[in-house]
């Protein structure tokens, strides 16, 4: 729910209150981690640990209390009852405490210790359910506890409330859209109450039915992902259609602990496991459907680099110069409208940032180098389509060390410079899964 939208259904809100600053999170691209994936692949991700209550519950449990104030079963003096793994309780205690509700809240007892002390200092009591039943178990017990006295407690139940799933409709979506500028083409989102993945999926696919939906979930029974549901062994939420997702696939969850490290690490994100199963499933899908693009690309027209003999010669001065040194260089030129190829128009050297001896058998380009290079590319009107370098005294064929530093689609020429003169000159394209190089053709 946007913030002009609270104020015109809720114009008691003032302007300043904490209610206000929920949403309007930002959506972050993974620069380092994109860099696995081919060209023209990113991926993004929706900040909303940046909501005043450290995550996306912020949104839903916004919208069922203001849902519930509006309809009448939440009254002054009530106290807001719920089942819990963590973060849903977190945003009913902070929006509870700016509007005057006390908070008791049902979760697993192996729920993490930060949220329970978390969930402590906001004044709330905490009922620890046990913890071999999941949130399922939780749900049970705050619902015996509403049936004994329901006029003390207002119960949202956020597995079966469609303002849950609302709330995403009319907020997270629209950002969504607008901050991609409508050039989404998947979506993906991990399932607990499923409210996140059913109202920005409703939305998205209203505003362009050809986005992939993609619902994520933990790969057994029994897992460590917090908040997250193994849908075959758990309570479906009655919010819950299993139809609306194009696909569903099921994440490890150390898998998506080394992934919540790398995003610490390497993004500078410090956020959960689901977030890092959330993002593990998205650079597989990524993986895989480039890949199986590439595959039915390379089954019907093949693949191959037109170089002419000027670029070739170029090629080989340059390695027969620096040896016994490697030498490295751009390839500029343009991709086939058909995806089948390409055209190199011209090669830009770069020089070694490697240390002396490394030089004859390894290559490091600088980064200011390379974006010197694409600056160069642009300004001629020109892509960077691959690489070329020199393997002195050994065959023309990509090592271990390239298989493990070359990206995806681009071309890889190498030239066997043996004894100081250049010799055989191939040119190379990398599996999108980054598992082998296939040769491609070379025409003049």
């Amino acid at each position: 729910m946007s913030t002009r939208a609270i104020e015109q259904k809720d114009p008691g809100i003032s302007r300043n209150a904490i209610e206000l600053v929920i949403g309007h999170t930002p959506l972050i691209r993974l620069r380092r981690i994109s860099h696995e994936l081919p060209p023209g692949v990113e991926i993004f991700v929706k900040a909303e640990h940046l909501n005043p209550g450290g995550s996306v519950k912020d949104r839903p449990a916004l919208a069922m209390i203001l849902a519930g104030e509006r309809d009448g079963t939440l009254r002054p003096g009530m106290t807001i009852l719920d089942a819990t793994s963590g973060n849903t309780g977190i945003a009913y205690a902070m929006i509870g405490a700016a509007r005057g509700y006390s908070v008791t809240l049902c979760l697993p007892g192996n729920a993490g210790s930060q949220r329970k002390r978390i969930l402590h200092g906001f004044g709330v009591k905490v009922i620890e359910t046990d913890p071999l039943q999941s949130t399922d178990g939780a749900q049970v017990i705050a619902r015996q506890m509403f049936q004994q006295e329901p006029d003390k407690y207002f119960y949202p139940d956020q597995y079966n409330n469609e303002a849950n799933w609302r709330a995403h409709y009319e907020s997270t979506a629209p950002e969504i859209w607008e901050q991609t500028e409508g050039r989404i083409t998947h979506f993906i989102a991990g399932l607990g109450t499923s409210g996140t993945f059913m109202g920005v999926t409703r939305r998205l696919k209203e505003l362009n039915p050809e986005i992939h939906a993609t619902s994520m979930q933990p790969d057994s029974p029994l897992h460590g992902l917090e908040g997250l549901k193994h849908m075959a062994t758990a309570m479906i939420p009655g919010i819950y259609d299993p139809t609306l997702a194009d696909d569903n696939v099921e994440v490890a969850t150390d898998n998506a602990q080394q992934m919540a490290r790398r995003l610490a690490e390497e993004e500078g994100l410090l956020v959960g496991t689901s977030s890092g199963a959330n993002v593990f499933a998205a650079v597989r899908m990524a993986r895989r459907l480039t890949k199986n693009a590439l595959r039915r690309r390379r089954e019907i027209l093949g693949i191959m680099i037109k170089l002419a003999s000027q670029q070739r010669n170029e090629i080989s001065a340059h390695g027969e110069r620096d040896y016994p040194y490697e030498c490295c260089g751009l390839l500029l030129g343009s991709f086939s409208e058909d995806g089948t190829g390409k055209v190199c128009a011209e090669t830009y050297q770069i020089s070694n940032a490697r240390e002396e001896e490394a030089k004859r058998n390894r290559f490091l380009i600088r980064p200011e180098e390379l974006i010197r290079g694409e600056k160069y590319a642009a300004a001629k009107g020109l892509d960077v389509i691959g690489f070329y370098h020199s393997h002195p005294d050994d065959r023309a064929v990509p090592s271990a060390y390239d298989l493990d530093h070359a990206w995806p689609l681009y071309s890889y020429i190498v030239v066997a410079v043996k004894a100081g003169l250049a010799g055989d000159l191939f040119s190379w394209e990398m599996e999108p899964d980054r598992s082998r190089f296939n040769e491609e053709e070379i025409l003049a």
